[in-house]
């Protein structure tokens, strides 16, 4: 049987540095891990001594970072958009873990950009169709991911050493109003709904879920343009590898289930990363209330599928 409880409120510390031994021999499946935060996250679970499968579209990147890495580490070129690759990315780290498991899988890959609804047409023409390439790798690729996690997880008991730990990348923006971003933004808050209806089930198949949310982070993802336009608006970046200290924050440590870390410069949190505390409700408010009748329904998980 799981050994996970049913998700319960409560506020994770974020200032007591993860206990890596925890993360010891674990086999861990990272998208987008060749670059950013998907890059520090690959070095920080190696270093800790994980198996780490990390799958990226950029291979040059990709193989010259395991090479760096070592045996622990494991390049697959993957296209998140192609689910035969995230499968084959699945399949080589259970074959190449010394436990035969997948224990964690990160969904960290993502992109962004300009936005087809608000830019992109002429004044007079008809619009043209949105480009969906952002919701193609933000939400239908960690779809992908997430369901091939929960196949590989459960091939696998929940004995001492092994776990079953979904981590999905949201965004400050999947948090907060971002205008001319409307694309973008529901790939994040996809990202928080997709985190908060897995850990609803972690009493059943003892898979738990978190995410993070990060600040700005000076990485590839935004191009020099955007990172300067902040920059002169007096945003303070977060660090890279505080993100991957956030992934070990959560993986460390089995009782955390449900929550969303906020990566944030270390003038504002002593490890770079807080609980952000915002996906549960007051107790005993009208959303609190509305959030207990769905959960004591739960259609989708007590009436059979084809009655649905």
């Amino acid at each position: 049987m799981p050994r996970y409880p049913a998700y319960k409120k409560g506020v994770v510390d974020c200032t007591t540095p993860p206990d890596l031994n925890n993360v010891q021999g674990k086999s861990v499946v990272i998208t987008g891990g060749a670059s950013g935060m998907g890059e520090q996250a690959t070095r920080a679970f190696v270093a800790a001594g994980a198996f780490v499968t990390f799958g990226d579209v950029n291979e040059t990147a990709g193989r010259k970072i395991e090479a760096q890495l070592g045996s622990n580490a494991q390049f697959v070129r993957c296209d998140v958009t192609d689910f035969e690759s995230q499968r084959e990315l699945f399949r080589r780290a259970e074959a190449n873990s010394p436990s035969k498991t997948v224990d964690v899988a990160i969904a960290n890959a993502g992109i962004t950009g300009a936005d087809s609804i608000f830019y992109g047409e002429e004044s007079g023409e008809e619009p043209q169709a949105p480009d969906f390439k952002i919701l193609d790798v933000n939400v239908n690729g960690v779809i992908g991911t997430c369901k091939l996690a929960r196949y590989y997880f459960k091939q696998h008991e929940l004995t001492p050493g092994r776990d079953r730990c979904f981590i999905v990348m949201s965004s400050a923006a999947g948090y907060g109003d971002v205008p001319g971003g409307p694309i973008y933004m529901m790939s994040k808050f996809a990202a928080r709904a997709l985190m908060r209806c897995i850990r609803r089930t972690t009493f059943l198949d003892g898979i738990r879920a978190c995410a993070l949310a990060p600040w700005y982070v000076d990485t590839n993802l935004m191009s020099p343009s955007v990172v300067q336009h902040a920059k002169s608006k007096g945003v303070k970046f977060a660090d890279a590898a505080d993100a991957a200290g956030a992934m070990l924050r959560i993986v460390s440590d089995p009782s955390v289930n449900g929550r969303c870390f906020t990566i944030v410069n270390r003038e504002e949190a002593p490890l770079g990363y807080y609980d952000m505390d915002v996906d549960d409700y007051p107790d005993g408010s009208r959303a609190d209330e509305q959030q207990n009748i769905l959960l004591s329904t739960s259609q989708r998980i007590q009436v059979r599928p084809e009655d649905q």
